[in-house]
């Protein structure tokens, strides 16, 4: 495809149906507000402003031109401005199809390449599905020869059977993963469904901002707000409370079927392929020879249900980033011994369960001064507090030491996650109390270490360990200094050796 190709025609019509769509609420408001010149003015500003974004897009339409050579991918837009952009095949790191409802309404998708620099790849906003889905085959490896086996034995490609009954499907064949309904459970487990659910309040009230309207002129939030004022405030703040955490549950439901709506985590020549989606639908391809291996992470509620996700770690993704780390995940929140054996399946060995090495005590007794030291020292000013006002309860400070309830625990917990280890050709690290985190890293895509000590860890003879990877760092908390060296030289030898002194 050596030609300059324009993007599909059909993109005109779903810009259109962009203005139409955000009318609808603000139409809603103003039917609830009344017709006036409050509500009038800025639905007509926003008219204007919709009707602007339409004809940007008709513009970007006409400017913009898309070609694929042998080593690049190269697009042009703007119309009175130019610009130019390029990318080598070989450094496209993911391929990213995503198609909104509108889009797939009008048989659209978004192309997306992702490379090692962040801000250097580009987008194709709007393909027809057709085209998408043949650009993600042609470019999901860079444009080199498609390996046949996959790194544990089997071969890929291969005729894909239904699921069993635990959402995994038998080793050789194509498919690896798909969703379960009753995975729902876990996801309720893994999200703050209070806040979500106070969301729709808040954007409620938001609109009512933006056409000047107070909420005490709408009549059935009148009506509402005396209904709660009428009851006593404990009852009130109990329904509110369950009220907060059904429509949280029922926002977090919704938000899981929306983003893992069919999904299917299977194999392709290359790779792995990942689809999901109901409104939005997604397919990404994931080169085989971009991956370093897998997270494994586990909330503290979705442990307690015995529940886990699980990620790929992948060269270019930056983990920092929440949308570049939704994109490598490899399974949603789902049962842990499914998440186990799918990481068995991409491996192509167990070694996310191999046995690791105990961290030494003093890296527990850190844990536990870290818990107790800071509430103490809280407990001092709110007892100042208590004694210096007198609408200050004096019995506030021992707010202090009831937090060591859940501290104390958690620095517990904490010290027993701790573990490191070497299986195959992983390395293997695990931390993490709150959300405990389970990795496995190839150890040929080790680059450096980096040894650190805080002035806590210097008194209890502790170190922190880091290795750095083009996947992010992956750290070994709290070892002996002797330990961890001892760990690096053999996870890499060699590479510590010009940096270590001999007696």
């Amino acid at each position: 495809m050596s030609a300059w190709q324009r993007l599909d025609p059909r993109m005109v019509g779903a810009e259109v149906a962009r203005v139409v769509a955000p009318m609808v609420p603000a139409t809603a408001a103003v039917a609830v507000a009344g017709i006036g010149w409050r509500t009038l003015v800025p639905l007509a500003c926003l008219l204007a402003a919709l009707a602007g974004v339409a004809g940007a897009g008709l513009a970007r339409h006409h400017s913009t031109r898309y070609r694929i050579t042998d080593e690049l991918v190269e697009l042009r837009t703007g119309l009175l401005f130019r610009r130019s952009r390029s990318v080598p095949r070989e450094r496209v790191r993911a391929v990213d199809v995503t198609a909104g409802p509108v889009q797939r309404l009008f048989g659209l998708a978004v192309l997306r390449l992702g490379t090692a620099d962040q801000e250097a790849g580009l987008s194709l906003n709007a393909l027809s599905r057709t085209d998408a889905e043949r650009l993600r085959v042609l470019l999901s490896d860079g444009g080199a020869a498609l390996p046949t086996e996959w790194p544990g034995g089997q071969a890929a490609g291969e005729g894909a059977r239904p699921t069993d009954r635990r959402g995994t499907r038998a080793a050789g064949d194509g498919g690896l993963a798909a969703l379960r309904p009753r995975w729902l459970l876990y996801a309720l487990l893994s999200s703050w469904s209070p806040l979500i659910g106070l969301a729709p309040v808040g954007v409620l009230f938001r609109v009512l901002d933006i056409f000047g309207v107070e909420p005490s002129e709408v009549a059935f939030l009148r009506t509402f707000w005396g209904a709660v004022t009428s009851i006593p405030p404990l009852v009130a703040g109990l329904l509110g409370v369950l009220a907060a955490l059904l429509a949280g549950a029922a926002g977090v439901s919704l938000l899981h079927v929306e983003m893992w709506w069919r999904f299917r985590l299977t194999r392709e020549p290359g790779g792995l392929r990942v689809r999901r989606g109901l409104l939005t639908t997604r397919s990404l391809s994931l080169p085989a020879e971009r991956m370093r291996g897998v997270e494994l992470t586990e909330p503290l509620p979705l442990r307690w249900g015995g529940g886990a996700s699980l990620r790929a770690l992948v060269v270019g993704a930056d983990p920092d980033d929440d949308e570049e780390r939704t994109s490598a995940d490899l399974l949603p929140p789902a049962p842990r011994r499914v998440a186990l054996r799918v990481a068995e399946q991409v491996l192509g060995a167990p070694d996310l369960t191999a046995p690791l090495r105990p961290h030494p005590p003093a890296a527990r007794r850190l844990r536990l001064a870290r818990a107790l030291w800071p509430l103490a020292l809280l407990a001092v000013p709110l007892w100042a507090l208590g004694a210096w006002l007198s609408w200050v309860p004096d019995l506030l400070w021992l707010l202090a030491p009831a937090c060591l309830l859940v501290t104390l625990p958690l620095a517990v917990d904490s010290a027993r996650n701790l573990g490191h280890g070497l299986s195959g050709p992983h390395l293997l690290t695990r931390y993490g109390a709150a959300r405990r985190r389970t990795a496995a890293v190839r150890k040929d895509a080790v680059i450096g270490w980096k040894l650190s000590r805080s002035p806590a860890q210097r008194r209890r003879g502790l170190m922190t360990l880091t290795a750095t990877t083009a996947v992010g760092s992956q750290r070994v908390k709290d070892v002996t200094p002797a330990q961890g060296v001892a760990f690096a030289e053999e996870a890499v030898p060699g590479l510590l050796a010009p940096f270590r002194r001999t007696a």
